[in-house]
């Protein structure tokens, strides 16, 4: 090999080591004044349901998302009884659960309650919007 070679690549080695411990020190070194989204949720683009305002939109959708994905177990209203025993009506669930660490377990597709709950992998707006609805029909919302 030429002496030129060497120096191509080791210039070339040089660069991707630069490469590599820059990327290894941005991603676990200090981010202080880069600008990164306070949740997922604004990650999305989506506020959520910490910005105060109801939608009446979002409460409808998240009657329908209830409605396709929880009726068969769950009451999702003020006061019929849950078809499946044991279920509790989803106007209890708040009661049971914080809505964050719900939300989060519907979007992480973790297991909510029991084994027999089916694993949820909703995006964060979808079940932002179930939560909104839950709240809607909650014993807390009095």
């Amino acid at each position: 090999m030429t002496s030129s070679h060497h120096t191509v690549a080791g210039g070339v080695f040089a660069l991707f080591a630069a490469g590599m411990a820059l990327s290894g020190c941005t991603a676990a070194g200090d981010l202080t004044g880069v600008d990164r989204p306070v949740s997922e949720t604004a990650a999305v683009g989506w506020p959520g349901d910490k910005t105060g305002r109801l939608d009446p939109a979002d409460v409808v959708r998240g009657r329908q998302i209830a409605e396709r994905e929880c009726a068969a177990c769950h009451a999702i209203d003020r006061t019929s009884s849950s078809p499946k025993a044991g279920a509790p009506p989803l106007r209890d669930v708040l009661g049971l659960y914080e809505a964050d660490n719900l939300a989060y377990r519907f979007i992480e597709g973790m297991r909510v309650g029991h084994d027999d709950m089916p694993l949820f992998d909703l995006d964060v707006r979808t079940a932002d919007t179930l939560i909104a609805y839950i709240g809607t029909i909650s014993d807390s919302s009095d």
